[in-house]
């Protein structure tokens, strides 16, 4: 599985540190990983299946495609998956407290918002 899962991370151009980010987990434990000094836990075989779109056959088995076939996506979806994946704290935090406001506050917030995008 070692063998896999770098070739995984290199197909999708992430460096150890970009897997590594993802997963939560320090540099070394990727190389750990990698190398077969160390084993992939449940926790972190879901993240990969559930954020990479990895088919979990090639992972554990080698069997069949890397990736599973992407389901139809729109621009939106793209986006909250891109920022899902980041480490923008400040983004996931405004986006949470922004979906929990009312509609007075919601509308608040996009009335400023429309005038920052009339300024650009």
């Amino acid at each position: 599985m070692n063998e896999r899962l770098k070739k995984i991370r290199k197909e999708l151009g992430m460096s150890q540190k970009d897997f590594a980010t993802l997963l939560n987990i320090k540099q070394t434990a990727i190389s750990a990983l990698e190398t077969g000094r160390a084993v992939l836990t449940e926790r972190n075989k879901q993240i990969i299946y559930e954020k990479l779109n990895v088919n979990p056959d090639f992972l554990e088995n080698g069997n069949g495609e890397m990736f599973l076939p992407e389901l139809p996506e729109d621009e939106f979806t793209k986006i909250l998956a891109e920022i899902d994946c980041s480490d923008d704290e400040f983004i996931k935090q405004f986006l949470r407290t922004y979906w929990e406001l009312d509609e007075d506050g919601k509308q608040v917030i996009q009335q400023f918002a429309q005038g920052l995008v009339q300024k650009k």
